[in-house]
């Protein structure tokens, strides 16, 4: 009764998702555009931590708030015939998305079990990390992190060798599913461990902040270990276009989270009202999803050194 419905890069108004989707659907991180709300008539939920109106780290990740929210009781509301019934849609593959999936879909092995002191360990650290973009400086050579990354290897392995922005749906359900088989191993106390690749190289030195290429998943962690604690991190898509990261840059400049990234768009060519957009917080942010950004590292440095007040 639990189906899980992967739309790769898919993004709905609320509207559009009260209107297109059928009752008992649970939107996730980004399917739904805006905040965290509900249709108690469907009943219809959209848990999101993409709310650019919301300071970044105020935000808390989508897995913590459905973990939270089924912990309260969210099944006793989604059920038909007393049995848990939910739609899960969602755009992407990524460790939140995953994770909140993995916690619908499994939600009886872990509330109220043995298991549910390890598996909200991992709630949180996931939620630390999901607010920061990845770059809370936790230790990367501890135990904890190697079994955390060990956990969501099936994603972080394909997002430095694969553009996941071309991933169809079955490819993308297909890691979601060994994301939600490792966090059940996890939850048992079985699972592996494996070494960070925290490997990055800084390629633009602006003024206080800089540009990084990432050339491991844990790049942005280990940079801001290393004291790095405003920067946009790179990689290159398969179509050469680029994905930026756009980390603790917007506290430095004049500009409300909006006009910074307003004025990135307007470099790109790129209305407001496009879904696909550089968009983010007063913390975090980043560029399209989809089409990626055309803008080089060394143009967007010196755009950006323009907005440094």
């Amino acid at each position: 009764m639990i189906e899980l419905i992967v739309e790769p890069r898919a993004v709905k108004t609320w509207d559009e998702f009260l209107k297109e989707n059928p009752p008992y659907s649970i939107a996730l991180d980004g399917y739904v555009l805006g905040p965290t709300r509900e249709d108690h008539k469907g009943p219809r939920l959209n848990i999101n931590d993409h709310d650019e109106k919301t300071p970044g780290l105020s935000n808390i990740s989508t897995s913590s708030q459905a973990w939270i929210r089924l912990k309260l009781g969210l099944y006793k509301i989604f059920k038909e015939n007393n049995t848990p019934k939910a739609n899960i849609y969602v755009n992407d593959c990524d460790q939140d998305s995953s994770l909140a999936t993995a916690l619908l879909k499994n939600h009886d092995k872990y509330i109220g079990t043995e298991k549910e002191s390890r598996v909200e360990t991992l709630v949180n650290i996931e939620n630390l990390l999901d607010i920061t973009a990845g770059a809370y400086p936790f230790n990367p050579n501890s135990e904890m992190m190697e079994e955390i990354a060990w956990v969501f290897q099936p994603y972080g392995d394909l997002r430095i060798i694969k553009d996941i922005g071309t991933m169809n749906s079955s490819e993308m359900k297909k890691i979601i599913e060994k994301i939600c088989e490792r966090v059940e191993i996890y939850s048992l106390g079985k699972n592996g461990r494996i070494k960070l690749n925290t490997r990055y190289q800084v390629i633009y030195n602006g003024k206080g902040w800089k540009i990084i290429y990432e050339l491991g998943e844990s790049a942005k962690m280990k940079a801001f270990s290393d004291g790095i604690i405003s920067f946009v991190s790179v990689r290159e898509r398969d179509d050469k276009n680029l994905i930026y990261s756009v980390i603790n840059i917007i506290p430095y400049t004049n500009l409300s989270a909006e006009n910074f990234y307003q004025e990135l768009n307007n470099r790109e060519g790129i209305s407001m009202l496009d879904n696909d957009k550089w968009e983010g917080n007063d913390f975090k942010g980043g560029s399209p999803r989809q089409k990626g950004s055309k803008i080089k590292p060394k143009e967007l440095g010196k755009l950006i050194d323009a907005l440094i007040r």
